[in-house]
């Protein structure tokens, strides 16, 4: 009789898929137990056998068929231009609309509790929430509306298609709307959106019968502003504000400032909850709703280019720059827009950049490749129609994690369109570094010959896709953080996280097979074509990265005739977030060179 022993690690790998795609384990808890498989190798270095394989597969088709993303479930409860969350009975956080998102950043996951005093506590168990984040939240999530949930979810009566409540707030006396959904058994939050503020003349005119200057005043008087301040600020007589004040009470049948400022927070309160629409915001006639995985929908266009739509986004220079320089051309990374942070779009209008990139052929609104053409080819000749759109004679290129081979090979396909590089935590060709010894779960995977089986590149690809499908986009960021103090710090802030999360959602909304579609990144030997580079270059790089080594990075950057390489200390793989500083530095030396040998 055999001894029952330990699990090999190949076993546990095998469950460790299963029970990820379950549901039963944490994605930190699976890159373990895959990282645990991946080092018995003899020499130490990743081995897939075919067993795993075949496991690698199965599990890439239940990931296709398992129960659909959460957004998607709850899409139609948050659509609109209201400030609309979804709760679920644990009062954990599980959809937000794109107003919520803007307001509070990403919140999905979090808990809303009230303590033994009925004060709310708002848990996210990881440390996501910010200080300015958690305040905001606690402003709109007073006592009462946490109790007015509890009490929604507690009515055990015949189901029905919805039951609604208002519950009045105790910071600005505006109300909150509650919606319980009894087939998806949740509650939908929908908080008096700040952005209706703008409508408030609107509102005062049609409902109130107030004229356009007393509707001014009335607004001053609403931010505090006593009687001789609006008879200052508004060039008339303190009399004539009296006046004014007291038709306005009237109007309002009010006796008081007081109670002037309720009835215009009860009105713009009320007119928000309607569901009415706000202004849309335009832009080449492309609306935000059609663009799931934007973080700023005002920052894409869309063109047309041979029968294929491409999306892509444009950042213009800053009026105020001192200086206009050579427009940059971006190409993205894998898991990545190239959309950017609010702090990097600054520095680069600040400093005279202008900025486009457009989304790789299959990803975001982008067309795959025609029929005949390839990926890289395609993609190629996207970046230079959009080139052409805006009049971009020369540029100066930036190639952005996956992006870094497109970049390169649109620099020697166009070599006069382009005066100079910058690769930013780039994935170099793992095979010039077979003697490196990977660290991490997540460099095994990538520096392994393994990650050339076409079964691993599906499962990888098919969890990218299942991460939003769960929830997992968060665990998925923290893991790759987990050992860059830099990028733990990058993405407290809202606008990284929301901007990393959208990422995601760009390359997994046309499926599995647009992340596919660039893995000739990694699993192909194209180091030659980096000797071949006869431009200004610079290389920035992370000491931290999770998925690419920096020694492999100085290895490619001394094979660029005349490269500078810079390694960035406590950063991991959010360079371009984390220190714009850098990355416009590097620009304004590239583009000083080209423009020194003109």
């Amino acid at each position: 009789m055999n001894a029952v022993g330990r699990p090999t690690p190949l076993t546990q790998a095998i469950e460790a898929i299963y029970s990820y795609f379950k549901g039963e384990q944490e994605f930190t808890d699976f890159m373990q137990d895959l990282e645990d498989f991946l080092a018995v190798g003899e020499t130490g270095h990743p081995v897939f056998s075919g067993e795993i394989e075949m496991h690698f597969q199965i599990a890439a088709e239940l990931a296709q068929v398992m129960a659909p993303a959460p957004e998607a479930k709850y899409r139609a409860l948050v659509e609109g231009p209201a400030l609309k969350l979804v709760v679920d009975r644990a009062f954990r956080i599980v959809a937000q609309s794109a107003e919520a998102r803007r307001i509070f950043g990403y919140l999905e996951g979090v808990e809303i509790k009230l303590d033994r005093g009925r004060q709310t506590i708002i848990s996210d168990g990881d440390d996501v929430c910010s200080v300015e984040q958690t305040d905001r939240m606690r402003q709109h999530f007073s006592g009462a509306v946490v109790a007015g949930i509890a009490l929604l979810f507690g009515q055990r009566e015949k189901p029905q298609p919805s039951r609604r409540s208002f519950i009045r707030t105790e910071a600005d006396g505006g109300f909150v709307s509650l919606t319980r959904d009894d087939a998806l058994d949740v509650i939908v939050i929908t908080l008096p959106g700040v952005s209706w503020s703008r409508n408030i003349s609107v509102i005062l005119a049609g409902s109130l019968g107030l004229s356009p200057s007393e509707i001014e005043v009335l607004e001053l008087m609403a931010n505090g502003k006593s009687n001789v301040e609006i008879s200052k600020e508004r060039s008339r007589s303190v009399d004539t504000v009296k006046s004014q004040t007291q038709a306005i009470f009237r109007k309002l049948g009010v006796a008081s400032r007081v109670d002037a400022v309720q009835v215009v927070n009860d009105l713009v309160s009320l007119a928000a909850l309607s569901g009415e629409p706000a202004t849309p915001v335009n832009f080449e006639g492309l609306p935000p709703v059609s663009l799931p995985f934007a973080q700023d929908g005002a920052a894409w266009r869309k063109m047309a280019l041979d029968g294929r739509d491409i999306s892509y986004v444009h950042y213009p220079v800053n009026r105020r720059a001192r200086q206009k320089r050579p427009p940059v051309l971006m190409f993205h990374g894998l898991l990545q827009s190239p959309e950017l942070s609010p702090a990097i779009r600054h520095s680069l209008g600040q400093s005279g950049f202008e900025l486009f990139g457009a989304s790789k052929p299959g990803y975001g609104a982008s067309d795959g490749p025609p029929r005949g053409k390839s990926f890289m080819q395609t993609c190629l000749d996207d970046a230079l129609h959009l080139c052409d759109r805006h009049d971009a004679d020369r540029c100066l290129v930036l190639g952005h994690l996956f992006g870094a081979k497109a970049a390169i090979e649109f620099c020697l396909a166009h070599p006069q369109r382009v005066c100079g590089l910058v690769l930013c935590s780039a994935y170099f060709p793992l095979q010039i570094a077979d003697h490196l010894v990977p660290t991490g779960g997540l460099q095994k995977l990538a520096m392994s010959s393994g990650i050339a089986s076409w079964a691993a590149h599906r499962f990888i690809a098919l969890t990218a896709v299942s991460y939003l499908r769960y929830g997992g986009s968060h665990r998925y960021l923290s893991t790759l953080t987990e050992h860059s103090s830099g990028d733990r710090q990058a993405i407290r802030d809202p606008e990284i996280y929301g901007l990393l999360r959208a990422g995601i959602r760009h390359v997994t909304i046309g499926g599995a097979s647009a992340f596919l579609a660039d893995t000739s990144s990694s699993n192909s030997d194209w180091s030659n074509l980096l000797p071949m580079l006869n431009l200004s270059v610079v290389v920035l790089h992370g000491d931290s990265d999770p998925a690419v080594n920096p020694h492999l990075a100085r290895i490619a950057a001394g094979r660029i005739p005349g490269c500078r390489y810079e390694e960035i200390e406590g950063i991991g793989q959010h360079v371009l977030h984390a220190r714009p500083d850098r990355v416009i530095a590097a620009l304004e030396e590239v583009g000083a060179v080209a423009k020194s040998a003109a």
